[in-house]
């Protein structure tokens, strides 16, 4: 066992001036001006909002459903499933850009950019909506939103399968007769 032996090693230097917490000068006040410790804490920071991201496709595009939802916050890019994703971020304006992530270095499907206010210590709930066919931008905002280019897809799968049954009584007709 060691034991710390009170010597020169071990004690401030007498004579000269000496540093630290308990620093005093002959008169025995403090050699410097005394700083209030709130002032040297730093200051409270606000509390941080809460971006909650909803977002789906409709039912007529459940290819987009094997699909990451790329989400872009003030430049900072970030991937997620669907459905309901929570972001803290500091109180104030944020652009926030959704698209959902193309496959194999295709374009990107159904991209919006908005700017969103965070309030501190609050909740926002944006709704982002995929569109039905690709080109197409896709919706946002504080509620649920409609599919853009529902109506338009629905024509084409309707002249699609009118296409089919046109061509298969077509092939029947040359076959039997």
């Amino acid at each position: 066992m060691t034991a710390v032996q009170p010597g020169p090693a071990h004690a401030a230097p007498a004579g000269g001036p000496r540093t630290g917490r308990h620093a005093r000068r002959d008169g025995g006040a403090p050699s410097g001006p005394l700083v209030p410790l709130r002032a040297l804490a730093p200051a409270p920071q606000p509390a941080p909002g809460r971006l909650v991201i909803d977002s789906s496709h409709c039912r007529l595009t459940p290819h987009l459903a094997s699909r990451k939802v790329a989400v872009s916050v003030d430049g900072l890019p970030l991937r997620f499933a669907w459905g309901r994703t929570p972001i803290d971020l500091p109180p104030g304006r944020h652009l926030v850009e959704i698209e959902v992530e193309g496959v194999g270095g295709r374009r990107s499907w159904g991209h919006v950019a908005d700017a969103v206010p965070v309030a501190s210590g609050n909740t926002v709930e944006v709704f982002y909506r995929a569109p039905a066919l690709p080109r197409l931008a896709g919706a946002l905002g504080p509620s649920r939103q409609r599919t853009a280019g529902f109506s338009l897809c629905v024509a084409l799968l309707l002249a699609g399968g009118v296409a089919l049954v046109a061509a298969l009584l077509v092939v029947a007709a040359v076959l039997l007769g």
